[in-house]
């Protein structure tokens, strides 16, 4: 029997570091991807550091996973 409700299937994250055009100093993105590639959403800002990029994607969802 086939299930009536469709299985959500886990996005995946991905967390890309980059450089400031201005000063060169690398700051943090979050963008999220469905299981068929296409982008999902994506962070609205650059963060300083990875902690404070992984704080933003919490708040939008993230949720870390062990491998």
């Amino acid at each position: 029997m086939a299930p009536t409700e469709k299985i959500p299937l886990p996005f995946r994250w991905q967390f890309v570091p980059g450089k400031e055009n201005s000063s060169g100093e690398v700051v943090w993105r979050w963008r999220v991807f469905s299981q068929a590639g296409h982008l999902v959403m994506q962070s609205e800002r650059a963060f300083e550091t990875l902690t404070d990029c992984m704080a933003d994607a919490k708040r939008n969802g993230y949720e870390r996973t062990s491998d």
